[in-house]
């Protein structure tokens, strides 16, 4: 029972740490009359945040809605990944408007502050589809920014899971988590304060607590039955690891 037992865990993780993220752009708020800065809950519940954006749609959209960016200010588009991180990263960016030229446009995407692409547009009113690679686990900021001189609209963003390994936290010196099977609560032991947060199969964070040598206990009793995923970090450490809420 117990080689099935351990089967069928893998098996459950091997499905959430293979799921993506994306975003449509349908949900967006921001006014389709004017530049401003703000944020809306998209795809899946991830919250993204803007700066000097605006909704485009009809034929300024690139599909169905996008988001537009200024031409100038600071224009960007941000949200994090979930704790699934980010493998690799899928957007399409087009020229918004007219004037200016394609070489006035241009786009930086960056993934926990490492920029990993500056892509200039090479021709008006034509979509561009770009992927780049991060492979950074973790929690990470997805955020794209517009550099150059004239507007660009950005859709269809979507990213795959990072395929590097999740963290063990009972290997780490600074923390050992007790517990991956747990009742009623997440039982800890640490050298120092620590930072623990608990997410869902979604990659939704459902629980966060700080931790200490005299405080070593999570309460996870509210939490439903299933699979999550735990992290910690440590003295400039992250780790992670995945438990079952019986």
């Amino acid at each position: 029972m117990k080689k099935i037992f351990t089967f069928l865990t893998t098996m459950v993780f091997t499905g959430v740490f293979f799921a993506q993220g994306s975003e449509s752009f349908t949900n967006l708020n921001a006014s389709a009359s004017a530049y401003s800065d703000g944020s809306f809950t998209g795809d899946n519940s991830v919250v993204w945040t803007y700066g000097q954006g605006r909704k485009a749609t009809g034929t300024d959209a690139i599909n169905t809605t996008s988001i537009g960016l200024k031409d100038t200010g600071t224009r960007f588009v941000k949200a994090n990944s979930g704790v699934n991180g980010v493998g690799t990263l899928t957007y399409s960016v087009r020229s918004y408007f007219t004037g200016g030229t394609a070489a006035n446009r241009t786009v930086e995407v960056w993934v926990n502050g490492t920029k990993l692409e500056t892509y200039t547009l090479a021709a008006m009113a034509t979509t561009y589809t770009r992927t780049v690679t991060a492979n950074v686990a973790g929690d990470v900021l997805i955020e794209f920014k517009s550099t150059g001189t004239r507007q660009i609209v950005l859709d269809d963003i979507s990213w795959t899971t990072s395929t590097l390994s999740v963290g063990d936290i009972s290997k780490t010196k600074n923390i050992f988590l007790k517990n991956t099977v747990v009742d009623n609560a997440l039982s800890f032991q640490t050298k120092g304060t620590a930072t623990v947060k608990v997410y869902n199969v979604s990659g939704q964070l459902v629980k966060s607590a700080t931790i200490s040598a005299t405080n070593s206990n999570l309460d996870v009793a509210s939490l439903p039955k299933g699979n999550y995923v735990v992290t910690a970090e440590l003295n400039g450490e992250k780790v992670s690891q995945k438990i079952i809420k019986k």
